[in-house]
């Protein structure tokens, strides 16, 4: 079968026989601070990493939002780091697939499996517009997955005399960055995502695009990549790269709980603990929160990929309403297992349970700001009230 055949099925399947391999990795892995060389091998072999990559250059282009959810949830059952990592280098396809034509042929003309990174928290950047491009550096943290990454996508301002700045995402190749390994954090501890520092470097202009670009409808690839997905704002959907791992490891949390909570004895009186009440209630809300939080994201995502295929207009509406849901989601998943893990007592605080890995990596997935709730219910609430939306980059 070709590769342009390949279904969603297909590559769910292959995430699944992964997950087992994914777990036993996994504490090395965090020892690591890194995903190991062969898990990156391994979801490529899979497919994960083509999901929404260019047909133009044997990818899938599956329905956004659909593909990071499914693929999420089937490797989320081994690694939150793994299904992080894993689903925003997919990511990171999407956009590349966005970019000017001749940018695409510097990426993926050498090999359509070349890895692209991307940093968009700048501690510092300073960007100048110059003959044929801008001349580039600065700081950026937090570079999931970087140390597999040949090419990275940064995001900076460049400053105009007059009028807001023209905020860009400037694509590199390996030789224009360096790595710093910075990474020591209490949850996704395997993403390795470190700094990237950039030192005065040239970005041509077909190496970099606009924010406002991205909005929605054609983008500078659109003449080799017309495909509905990538017409779909940007901004507007980013947030279910983060969103989808959160519902996987909140789901593969629950799944765990449960198999431990059947033959679990009580330390303490030495009763069942599966006949609890009280455990009763907690696995029967957390698994329904982590249900509906899925349920809301498919619902939003058939509704933004039918406007995308019929070539109809994002709203501000519809902009801030996905947005909204996406981070709620994120929020209830995140309590769900907050509530669900209370059930392991203090055994829930050894570090090389499933669970308490679950829980950390959940946390440190909604710090991201994508889904941070009191940023994305303001957006909603201010278009809704009729006021200014304090978020520009929608």
């Amino acid at each position: 079968m070709a590769d342009t055949e390949v279904t969603l099925e297909e590559v769910v399947a292959r995430a699944r026989a992964l997950a087992p391999v994914l777990r036993e990795r996994a504490a090395k892995a965090e020892k690591a601070r890194r995903l190991p060389d062969n898990t990156i091998a391994d979801m490529m072999d899979a497919g994960i990493f083509r999901i929404h990559q260019p047909k133009s250059v044997g990818g899938y282009e599956f329905d956004y939002g659909p593909a990071q959810f499914e693929v999420a949830k089937a490797l989320g059952r081994g690694c939150g780091s793994s299904a992080w990592v894993g689903v925003l280098i997919a990511c990171h396809n999407w956009v590349l697939g966005m970019y000017p034509p001749e940018a695409q042929d510097e990426v993926w003309g050498p090999s359509p499996d070349t890895i692209v990174g991307t940093a968009f928290a700048a501690s510092n950047s300073e960007v100048r517009e110059v003959d044929g491009g801008h001349q580039f550096s600065g700081r950026w943290q937090f570079a999931s997955g970087i140390d597999h990454c040949t090419w990275v996508i940064l995001g900076a301002p460049v400053m105009k005399d007059a009028g807001p700045p023209d905020y860009r995402w400037f694509l590199l190749p390996a030789t224009d960055f360096k790595v710093e390994d910075t990474w020591y954090a209490a949850g996704l501890r395997a993403s390795g995502s470190n700094d990237v520092v950039v030192d005065d470097v040239f970005v041509p202009a077909h190496r970099s695009v606009s924010l406002s670009e991205l909005h929605g409808g054609p983008t500078p690839g659109s003449a080799v990549n017309p495909g509905h997905i990538f017409q779909i704002p940007v901004m507007m959907v980013f947030p279910y790269n983060i969103g989808a791992p959160m519902i996987g490891t909140a789901e593969a949390c629950i799944e765990a709980l449960i198999e431990r909570t059947k033959n679990r004895v009580a330390l303490v009186g030495r009763q069942p603990v599966a006949s609890y009440a009280t455990v009763h209630m907690r696995l029967a809300e957390s698994a329904a929160e982590i249900d509906c939080a899925g349920l809301l994201a498919d619902r939003d995502a058939a509704e933004f990929n039918a406007i995308a295929k019929a070539g109809g207009e994002f709203t501000m509406e519809k902009r801030v309403l996905y947005k909204r849901n996406i981070a709620y989601g994120a929020m209830i998943a995140t309590r769900a297992v907050d509530r669900a893990v209370q059930i392991l007592g203090a055994q829930g605080v050894a570090e090389d349970t499933f669970e308490q890995r679950a829980f950390r990596d959940i946390h440190a997935m909604n710090a991201h700001i994508a889904v941070q709730w009191d940023i994305n219910a303001v957006g909603y609430a201010e278009h809704a009230l009729g006021l200014e939306i304090s978020d520009k980059r929608l």
